[in-house]
């Protein structure tokens, strides 16, 4: 996490000083020579170079715990051994606000399959979903004289994942109350209240979707329109995890996190004593008038900007050409956060008894097992 954050705060800081300089009419031929350390094919007339970083962690609370994230979508384990071909995934605020609030995924499971993974951050890998969709209080029948036996599903439910209820309160228990047939028919067993109703919830697989592309270090908002799936570079062929959408917000993940303050060495460099004056009094400017209240917004601070000595150095053999270098200091403070899943809910309890192994731990650890999963198991 403590490089992740200094390289995210490192990239951004020159995104920034590039944006700057790329205005002005004399200096904007410095911006390709912004750079982290000295990555220069050749020596360059002038340039800032982020020499080095270093960080203090910010305690804010014993625990580091903030609280409960709440969210339309959650990031699920498939099988055994957590694989995590996705950093993160988390709902697409301005996709949501453009549907009215509503999230236009439609409830399920989606289980994400790496095809192909990159090797370097030029190639592209490929991913599937095969979408297990999820229907809540679909009506089923409304008896008009209590004998009334057929209802008819929309869709074929996916085994063990059928619910019904009566009057939306009373679950109703499959062999005892009803039987389910092959295509979605339900036949009741016996009379219910003239006036009452059933209701049923369940879950259905779809068509396979895709294959889509990624790249390392890359967002993808448009294969589930509403999410942003976030892709890093653990992801190796035949991986498997579940993104869960929710057709309302839920309870997804506890949310850990507090704050770094972040120290970034830059040294200016030039071939004229005024340039690098100049250079040094710019990166000052834009830095704490310019871009600190934009960067403020986002939760990044810029502390201080402080400017140290003067040096000079021989550029040539003959002693004659020289390059003149100004360090300055860049102290920045960031909001770190980490997101745990809460990816467990218990829809029903089956009233069968079975004893418990020493194993309980694992066997109930909240996971999405395999593509055919009891309902119990899946958040």
């Amino acid at each position: 996490m403590y490089y992740h954050l200094i390289g995210s705060l490192k990239r951004r800081l020159i995104l920034e000083l590039q944006d700057s300089f790329s205005r002005h009419p004399i200096y904007q031929k410095v911006v390709p020579f912004i750079q982290n350390r000295f990555s220069f094919t050749e020596r360059p007339q002038f340039g800032i170079v982020v020499q080095g970083s270093n960080a203090n962690k910010v305690q804010l609370d014993a625990s580091n715990f903030l609280g409960t994230v709440q969210s339309h979508v959650m990031l699920a384990r498939v099988g055994g051994d957590p694989v995590f071909p996705l950093e993160w995934v988390r709902e697409d605020l301005a996709c949501l606000r453009h549907h009215g609030g509503v999230m236009p995924t439609e409830p399920g499971v989606y289980y994400l399959e790496i095809l192909s993974a990159p090797s370097n951050a030029g190639e592209e890998g490929a991913f599937i979903i095969d979408p297990l969709k999820t229907v809540s209080n679909e009506p089923v029948l409304r008896f008009q004289t209590g004998f009334e036996t057929a209802g008819q599903l929309q869709n074929v439910p996916l085994e063990r994942t059928l619910r019904l209820y009566e009057n939306r309160t009373f679950l109703l228990k499959a062999g005892v109350d009803y039987e389910l047939g092959d295509r979605g028919e339900v036949t009741f067993t016996h009379p219910f209240g003239a006036g009452s109703f059933v209701t049923a919830d369940y879950r259905y697989p779809t068509d396979s979707l895709g294959p889509f592309p990624f790249r390392w270090n890359s967002a993808d908002v448009t294969t589930l329109p509403g999410v942003v799936l976030a892709f890093g570079k653990r992801a190796a062929v035949g991986q498997k995890t579940a993104v869960v959408v929710y057709g309302s917000r839920v309870d997804a993940a506890q949310a850990y996190g507090g704050k770094h303050e972040v120290s970034f060495d830059l040294e200016v460099i030039a071939r004229d004593t005024t340039q690098v004056e100049e250079i040094t009094d710019l990166v000052s400017m834009y830095l704490w008038g310019e871009k600190r209240p934009v960067l403020s917004w986002e939760g990044i601070e810029i502390i201080d900007v402080s400017i140290g000595g003067e040096s000079e150095e021989p550029i040539d053999e003959t002693g004659q050409l020289f390059q003149y270098t100004t360090s300055m200091t860049v102290q920045m403070q960031a909001d770190w956060e980490i997101h745990v899943p809460l990816a467990l809910t218990i829809s029903g309890v089956e009233p069968d008894f079975t004893p418990v192994s020493s194993r309980v731990f694992y066997d109930t650890f909240p996971v999405v097992a395999g593509r055919n999963p009891d309902f119990e198991r899946i958040a």
